[in-house]
């Protein structure tokens, strides 16, 4: 009997030390597992490292979403070219996309052409596809020079015999194309036109904004032009934030 018991004690014992134990095994949550978390230690690929590997890279806004599929108005191409509205797919399937689930949010895409529409999405791994337009993505894009570098010009043009009457400083305009090969610089306020004598091919852009610095040259008694003869000594073509 005593026999009996004692065992019974001892089935007891080790039920009741095993039963907090599977209480504390079953009251832990279940942690979702990752499938394209980046392995420690990893970082995402810089812009210039992706421009370098992605055959099409521009920045948008989206319009509309259409299940994996996203529309976009291009605001500029920042490498290859293409249409204003791109369709792009690859998104809000699976763990390993980017979920953008709906329309306005401004972001750098990273894109493929295959031949149609809609191009493809091109991912950077774990640390998806597309980049938020920034302050820390602009500031990249600044020194890889596509968008906004400021570049300080010390040519010579046919102005240069002309006396200086006048100086401009950090002046926004928009360069107008005014006949075949005739570009000018129409000032933001409308107010002044201003045609350089060394205007590189780079901005000869019909619509391009850009921030400029020059010396206004002196037009002779007997002449008549469409715009201040100029030359330019500073200019930086312009993104929406910079203005």
């Amino acid at each position: 009997m005593l026999r009996l018991k004692s065992a019974s004690l001892y089935l007891l014992g080790i039920i009741g030390l095993s039963l907090p134990i599977s209480i504390s095994l079953n009251l832990n949550p279940i942690q979702p597992a990752y499938a394209c978390s980046p392995a420690p230690g990893s970082k995402p690929a810089t812009i210039a490292q992706r421009v370098n590997k992605t055959p099409i890279v521009f920045q948008g806004v989206v319009r509309r979403v259409k299940g994996d599929t996203i529309v976009i108005y291009v605001k500029r191409y920042l490498k290859g070219a293409g249409p204003k509205l791109v369709n792009l797919k690859g998104f809000n399937q699976t763990s390993c996309d980017n979920f953008i689930q709906k329309p306005g949010g401004n972001f750098i895409f990273f894109a493929e052409n295959r031949g149609k529409q809609p191009w493809n999405a091109v991912y950077d791994g774990a640390f998806g596809s597309v980049r938020s337009w920034d302050t820390k993505t602009r500031e990249e894009l600044r020194e890889l020079g596509l968008i906004g570098k400021k570049v300080k010009k010390d040519s010579k043009c046919a102005f240069d015999s002309r006396k200086t009457v006048d100086t401009v400083e950090n002046k926004v305009g928009k360069v107008r194309r005014i006949h075949d090969r005739l570009y000018i610089i129409v000032s933001e306020e409308n107010r002044s036109r201003f045609a350089p004598c060394n205007f590189p091919d780079e901005l000869k852009k019909d619509g391009l904004m850009i921030r400029f610095s020059g010396d206004v040259k002196e037009i002779y008694p007997n002449e008549r032009w469409a715009a201040t003869l100029f030359k330019l000594s500073d200019y930086k073509v312009l993104d929406a934030e910079d203005k």
